[in-house]
Order: C-alpha cells, then structure tokens, then sequence
C-alpha cells in the first residue's frame, strides 16, 4: 500500500475542474484543491469526486469529507480547499459509487502464508544432478550451457490456486502469485505473494465491495489470530476486452502496530484454528457457515472483532463490551425467553396488579419494568447458553466455565451498575483479564464450533500460544485455581 503526493485536476461537478495535490499517506490522505475562482466542495454529489492526475492516471476519491475552505485576500486573491477522501481509487477508468460495476475483489494480508501454509507449492530439488543436463539442453538457445558439479533447482509445481469456496459473499479463493526472474551473474529466484480474492455473483457497488471485503476479513483475522496489515486492496471492473484493476488505497485501513508488552510470535501454521490446506474440507465448510450468517449476526460480531484485535490491551471498558456482545445475538444464536416454575409465574401476575393500581411514579414503572422482563433470557442465560456448545464438546476441558462466565457478568454489573464484587478487581485485575479472555473464547469458539469447528482436535494438538485460544487452553488451569482461590475468601 504505497504512499505518494502526485498532482492533477479534479472535477467537483461536471463544468468544474480545479487543479489540486493528492496525498495518499492513510490517515493523512488528502485533497488540497485551489482556483482563482470562488467555489465550495461541501455539495459534491454522492461525496465524490474524480479527477486525472499528470501521468494520466484516474482517480476517484470516494466519502470525501470537507476539512476546510479558505479564502486568501491581498493584491491577489485565490480560493482553497483541503478534503480527506476515506477511499482513492487509482487506475485506468473512473467508477462512480453507485455503479454496480465491481465483478471481483482481491486483499493481500501480511499473514496469508501462515494460513495458506501450501508448504509443497514451492521446493528445491533435493539431488538435482541426475536432472540437470535435461534441464540445460532444454533452455539452451544459441550457446551451450556448462553444466557443473554443483548445481541447484528450485520449482514452483503450478498450481496457482490453493482453495476455493463458494460463500454467501461469492467465490472466494485464494492464489499463488508468484513471479521469476530469468537468472544471470546475480543469480535467480521465485517470489509468491498469496492473494484473497472475492468474486460475487453479481456486479456490486464499491459500498457492497467494502462490505463484504470487512466481513472477510473478520473472519480471517479469527482464524490467524491476530489484525492483518492489508498490504494489497483491488476490485476489478469489467472493461472494453478484460477486467480493469482499480487499486483501492483505504484511508483507515486496518494496521496492527507493534507494542512493546506485545508477546506472542507471529502466527505458527500449526496454531491457527483451522487448516484451509490439510483440512480443507472443514476450512470449506466453516467458512461458508459463517459468512452464512455473518448478516444476521454482524453487530455482535462487530462487537468481538473490536475487542478481539486490541489483543494485548485489557481494560474495564473492554470487558463491558465483551460481555455486552451477548446481548446483540439474535433470537437464532441465544434464548429469547427461559422458562421459570408456575409458582414464580403466578407471583409475578400478582405483583404486576398490585403496582399497576398504585399512581404513575418512577418507582412504578421501574419495578413493572423488572417484573415484566422476569421469564426473558437475561445476559447470564445467553452465556451459559453458548457456552454449552463448547462443554457439550469438549469433555471437562474447561471445568467450571460457566461459573467463571457467572462472575464475569457479576463484574460487569459492578463496573456498570455500582453492585457489590466478591472479588476486589483493583488489587486482582488479572481477573478481569480472565473474564474478558473468557467471554471472547465462549462467543467465538462457539459460533465456530456451530459452523462446523473441530475444537476437539484443536485441543488435542499441541501449541506455541501464537494464537490467543491457543494461550488460553493452556493458562486455562492455572488461572480457574486463582479464580477459586479468590472465591474462597469472599
């Protein structure tokens, strides 16, 4: 995703084109327009506009944002504007933001060869003296070409594509990419880039494009385990004879920074909750369950994704969402209502005569509020319901889970609420992490396990803790005898 400054002339409506410099520096990526003329850009149609830079390159700045306008008065008057675009898109044609017009979408992710570990793709011939001379009289052209005693092949098999799978957003699929040079005195190598691509049904709008580039991605950085540095964002729109590349430079695209306190080694093949090379078919399966759903559930986990990716920073704030997250399932994902004994029912209906006679007050309506959300699905309810489908499956592997959930809604309410702790969470933050850690592991693990996830297999393997889940079935022990430990003394 490179930056850059290049100057051009940009249309802010059809009969008026103003010369400007385009700054391309993600979060710093602007727009600096000026003309002699008077003119404002706080009415650009669709919040878009074009233009053609110096060396005739299109570009189309989509959600442009007015940062400021200027008027500069002395002998000599001029007007400005500086405008941040939250999308450029660079290539050999314009597209307007309404045009259904991209046919395919294609993400490259730091992280893609940990996840696509295709580790048979690419080699070195182990003994490669028998297959030399063969090697060498086929590329010769006019000169012979000496062959020594030491020599070397490297291959690529060919087979670009790695795995494909048709999805509620389209087909993805994921590509070798690789590229060669012809050799000579400073030698020869094969590099791979390993793409992501989205290809709808349909042609969509850059709007449904993005859309399903972030529900993507979501799911992707779950499985690796961590936030990807998005080093590559093309659509492609159909052209005269072939489809045309736009290269979407994101002005908020996701970036993981690196921290001192954080850890954890980069992703380890084996860590990753699933395995798109080896255990393609669940990959497949998974994936397709997932993004099935991913609509229906998208503002829960919207939710988790937010907490999820800040991985190495806890705070109160962090774990009231993680536990809030609960309560944006839909009614398919977690109970609506529980059911409760006869007597508790009848009690309820008597209370709500008695305060429905007495006079409209705050008091009133706040206990007719109580009474008549007795018998719905309360955020306890909801987590010991997903929670079952990882102790249905997991054999005691994580004994007490809900209890642990329990406690973590009780600390919940404490910092949202003001209720009483049986825990003092200020001298034992560890807790809270503990918590946290836990809401996020049951949400996830148990969509996944709902899609399809073999969890039994994931625990049974063994792991360096690069991915987070990977960490938390191994602390699991100790940090459930701290959590009794704790309990114990309230």
């Amino acid at each position: 995703m490179e930056e850059f400054t290049k100057f051009g002339k940009f249309a802010i409506a059809p009969d008026q084109h103003l010369h400007g410099e385009l700054r391309v520096a993600g979060k710093g990526t602007s727009l600096y327009l000026r003309d002699d003329e008077f003119f404002h850009t706080r009415t650009i149609p669709d919040k878009c506009l074009t233009g053609i830079l110096h060396d005739l390159t299109r570009v189309t700045l989509i959600e442009c944002i007015t940062l400021e306008e200027m008027a500069h008065g002395g002998d000599e008057t001029y007007h400005s504007a500086k405008l941040f675009p939250h999308f450029v898109l660079e290539g050999p044609q314009h597209i307007s933001p309404n045009d259904q017009a991209i046919v395919e979408i294609r993400l490259g992710l730091d992280d893609a060869t940990a996840l696509f570990y295709d580790f048979d793709a690419f080699g070195t011939v182990i003994d490669p003296v028998p297959h030399i001379e063969r090697i060498a009289a086929a590329n010769k052209v006019d000169r012979e070409i000496v062959v020594g005693p030491e020599p070397r092949i490297v291959y690529f098999t060919g087979k670009r594509d790695i795995i494909e799978v048709d999805t509620a957003l389209g087909t993805v699929r994921a590509r070798h990419n690789p590229g060669w040079s012809l050799g000579g005195p400073a030698g020869v190598r094969i590099d791979n880039v390993i793409t992501i691509g989205i290809e709808p049904e349909r042609p969509l709008t850059f709007g449904d494009a993005f859309f399903r580039t972030l529900q993507l991605l979501r799911f992707l950085e779950l499985v690796i385990g961590r936030r990807q540095n998005l080093r590559e964002f093309v659509v492609f729109v159909n052209g005269a004879e072939n489809r045309v590349p736009l290269r979407v430079h994101w002005s908020y695209r996701p970036l993981r920074t690196a921290r001192a306190i954080d850890h954890r080694r980069s992703p380890q093949p084996a860590d990753l909750l699933l395995d798109p090379i080896r255990q393609s078919d669940e990959f497949a399966n998974v994936m397709r369950a997932w993004l099935g759903t991913d609509r229906e559930r998208q503002d829960a986990r919207c939710r988790f994704h937010t907490s999820f990716i800040d991985q190495e920073i806890y705070s109160v704030e962090r774990l009231i969402g993680a536990a809030n997250m609960f309560d944006l399932l839909p009614n398919s994902a977690a109970p609506k209502d529980v059911d409760i004994p006869s007597d508790v029912m009848d009690a309820k209906r008597r209370c709500q005569e008695i305060f429905e006679s007495l006079p409209d007050s705050y008091e009133r309506s706040s206990v007719l509020g109580i009474l008549g959300r007795l018998g719905k699905a309360s955020l306890k309810h909801k987590t010991r319901h997903r929670a079952q489908y990882v102790e249905t499956v997991t054999a005691g592997r994580f004994p007490d889970l809900a209890l642990v959930l329990d406690e973590a809604i009780n600390c919940r309410n404490h910092y949202v609420h003001g209720s009483s702790a049986k825990i003092d969470y200020r001298e034992n933050f560890d807790m809270v992490t503990f918590f946290t850690d836990t809401l996020e592991f049951v949400f996830a693990a148990s969509e996944l396990i709902e899609a399809g996830w073999n969890i039994q297999a994931f625990i049974k393997k063994g792991t360096t803790m690069s991915h987070p889940f990977g960490a938390y079935r191994v602390d699991y022990d100790e940090r459930i005898k701290k959590f009794h430990a704790l309990l114990s003394k309230a």
